[in-house]
């Protein structure tokens, strides 16, 4: 007997916490320490991923880019350095402040920002607006995904891509389960990839290498908020925490290394 594996709904129920905590509010609180690593890092994913549709022979300077939860930029920076124009959509106040404050830091004039979640985007008024349409690390905003996925097809008249974290970083999980946070272990990407199969989409599949660098203070204000999303932060959390920044750091700077999955498809 086959087993019949509802994906929407494996994808519904294995997201909802996170979804449920992972407000606009929080990711307001969020905004400096996430812009400090973005910056640090040079937007690395979001370069490996432009870098990926240059070597596919895609990426065409004409291009309207829209990125959805661009967050302070590690797509939406990259992109228009390369391209004519990006369209960032970001409901969080302070994200999308950071966002163009960096954008104008790299003289760039060409980002426009569309300050709603992605839900809340009328897709009509954007129908077939754009070359391509990315969302990254953020897919756990929608529990109703592939309708999302189907509004993204809308406003493409070329390509969308889904990028998620593919293999967590091994130091970051040793973190978490030392401080007691169990932020469980459903597979974000093998379930998005098999519910886009299973709705007719066939994405192709890439895998590509990021390298995340920050300060020791971004390093501790960041995993000090996700703590807190599961429960109260005591004095000895901070204090282990900071210790434990400071001990991995190297010239003020702490490095993880993660693997991202990217899913892309032509719309037809």
């Amino acid at each position: 007997m086959t087993l019949q594996i509802d994906w929407e709904t494996a994808w519904a129920e294995g997201i909802s916490e996170m979804n449920r905590l992972s407000s606009t509010g929080y990711w307001n609180r969020r905004a400096d320490d996430y812009s400090d690593m973005v910056l640090a890092s040079d937007c690395n994913h979001g370069r490996n991923i432009l870098r990926l549709f240059e070597r596919e022979g895609l990426l065409e300077k004409e291009w309207h880019v829209l990125d959805i939860a661009s967050g302070p930029g590690a797509i939406t920076v990259p992109f228009a350095e390369r391209v004519e124009r990006v369209t960032a959509v970001e409901p969080a106040e302070r994200m999308a402040a950071a966002l163009m404050s960096y954008a104008e830091g790299r003289n760039l004039d060409n980002i426009d920002l569309i300050p709603q979640t992605w839900q809340d985007v009328d897709t009509a008024a954007y129908a077939k607006n754009y070359d391509l349409v990315i969302c990254c690390h953020a897919l756990w905003q929608f529990p109703d995904v592939l309708h999302q996925v189907r509004r993204m097809e809308e406003v493409s008249r070329g390509y969308c891509c889904l990028a998620h974290g593919f293999e967590a970083p091994a130091e970051t999980g040793k973190l978490m389960e030392t401080l007691g946070i169990n932020e469980g272990d459903f597979d974000q990407f093998i379930t998005i990839f098999n519910l886009l199969n299973d709705a007719g989409v066939h994405p192709n599949v890439d895998v590509i290498d990021y390298t995340l660098n920050r300060s020791v203070a971004s390093a501790v204000a960041s995993t000090s908020k996700l703590v807190e999303k599961y429960r109260p932060l005591s004095d000895s959390d901070r204090i282990f925490i900071q210790e434990y920044m400071q001990k991995r750091s190297k010239n003020g700077i702490y490095m993880v290394n993660g693997r991202m999955g990217v899913l892309w498809w032509e719309v037809a």
